[in-house]
């Protein structure tokens, strides 16, 4: 009796400094402060961050893209591939608590003073890893912890894919625009350069004016040229996202987008709970912990119970039968342990401040992001105020040059700074759209 006290007493002395490695993982991260800077908005009404994609981005044609870039894109069949993979790991993992059992039959065949036997025995061999020190949980713990990770970064592949293939939808929109001012003002300078030439022909112009309106009109139809090349490259990129052959993408039209009337982020808290990366960070602390973990159980005897058991033919009423315990300590690994739990602590680190870059890597997109969207929406009203006053100096110059009391170079200046000004306001069209998409992917929309 006296022996077994002390058998408890030695188990608990060797237990007591190991509480560590049973221990559950705990999360300690914090958010930095201000991590978004000062677009943080406290109220609790839903935020860009909390709509549904569908909702947000009601274009039937888009949403329609998007479900089927998710269905038949490669990252996205790959992502989900691998998170089977480490499904199976768990699986293969859980089975670390029941033994191993193989059958192993053996022939033996004596010839001795001729006389011959032959001895046919078949055995199962069986063996079982206790891993009372954790060894077997941590590795659990940290199969599972894999997972997670692999389902969120699923989740970050479908919010950067669905992302770009808005993107990519919108500026295909922008393009079709831009090509229609393009083929507009092609027909207007055309009348203009028609114009020159009769007043030319009338010895009102000189030959200079019409030469400058054959090159004006011939650059705009270079660039309608380069803006049909842009839309076929464009749906080019698109159609690889849906890993389907190059073919023309039914659009609708940039100005059918609806920008949401008040855009706000809500609270820090909302962009950990949403973006997958910053939890794929916090998955990689986990996994850095359980590799800590397992490090500090390397110090730690491994026990297992060995046995044997079956039949033999030379006397099939006799059973086979062996069972063997064994405990190995480490002795002399002492240095190669000590480097591997420093290298498993120094790996915990690390996602610490990988975790804590994310975070403010998150911020700063959803600050910059949403800045981008109330730049544009404000440069929309100076825009519009632009293109509608010279639309109305193109047409004031126009008629002036009608009668022959203007000359070709004002009606030049007011043709070029219409156009750019038109194409201008289609790109800060484009700009709001499309940083209005990158807010929504910054704060981990798509992946809803």
């Amino acid at each position: 009796m006296k022996k077994f006290y002390h058998i408890i007493l030695w188990a608990g002395i060797l237990l007591l400094p190991c509480c560590s490695i049973y221990q559950k993982y705990e999360s300690s991260a914090t958010v930095p402060d201000q991590v978004m800077g000062d677009i943080v908005d406290l109220r609790d009404t839903v935020s860009v961050a909390s709509m549904d994609w569908h909702d947000l981005f009601q274009d039937p044609l888009l949403q329609q893209l998007i479900e089927k870039a998710l269905a038949n894109n490669t990252d996205m069949r790959t992502a989900q591939l691998s998170i089977e993979q480490v499904q199976n790991e768990v699986k293969a993992a859980r089975w670390g608590y029941a033994p191993t059992l193989a059958l192993t039959p053996q022939a033996t065949y004596q010839s001795l003073g001729g006389q011959n036997s032959l001895n046919v025995t078949l055995p199962v061999s069986a063996s079982w890893q206790l891993g009372i020190f954790g060894q077997t949980r941590s590795k659990i713990r940290k199969a599972k912890a894999q997972q997670a990770y692999a389902e969120d970064y699923k989740q970050a592949v479908q919010v950067n894919l669905a992302a770009h293939v808005a993107d990519l939808y919108y500026t295909l929109a922008m393009l079709d625009r831009q090509l229609e001012i393009a083929e507009q003002t092609e027909i207007l300078w055309t009348e203009s350069l028609n114009t020159a030439r009769s007043l030319y022909e009338a010895g009102i112009f000189q030959s200079p004016a019409v030469y400058q309106m054959e090159a004006s009109l011939a650059s705009i139809r270079t660039e309608i040229v380069d803006l049909r090349y842009s839309i076929l490259l464009t749906e080019a990129s698109l159609c690889q996202l849906l890993a389907e052959p190059p073919h023309r993408i039914e659009r609708s039209a940039l100005a059918s987008f609806q920008v949401p009337e008040q855009i706000h982020v809500g609270l820090p808290i909302r962009l950990l709970a949403a973006r997958p990366d910053v939890r794929m960070a916090e998955h990689n602390m986990e996994i850095a912990y359980y590799g800590t973990q397992q490090a500090r159980q390397a110090f730690f005897p491994s026990i297992s119970i060995d046995g044997l058991f079956g039949l033999g033919s030379v006397n099939p009423a006799l059973m086979l039968g062996q069972a063997v315990a064994s405990l190995a300590q480490p002795v002399f690994a002492g240095g190669k342990l000590n480097a591997q739990l420093k290298n498993a602590k120094a790996e915990q680190e690390k996602a610490q401040l990988e975790f804590v870059q994310t975070l403010i890597d998150a911020g700063n997109e959803a600050y910059l992001y949403l800045h981008a969207c109330r730049t544009a929406e404000e440069k929309s009203v100076h825009l519009d105020t632009r293109v509608n006053a010279l639309q109305e100096a193109f047409h004031a110059t126009s008629e002036l040059m009608n009668h022959g009391s203007t000359t070709y170079l004002e009606v030049l200046t007011a043709q070029e700074s219409l156009l750019a000004a038109q194409l201008e306001q289609v790109s800060n069209q484009y700009d709001l759209v499309v940083s209005l998409v990158d807010l929504y992917s910054a704060l981990g929309g798509f992946g809803q």
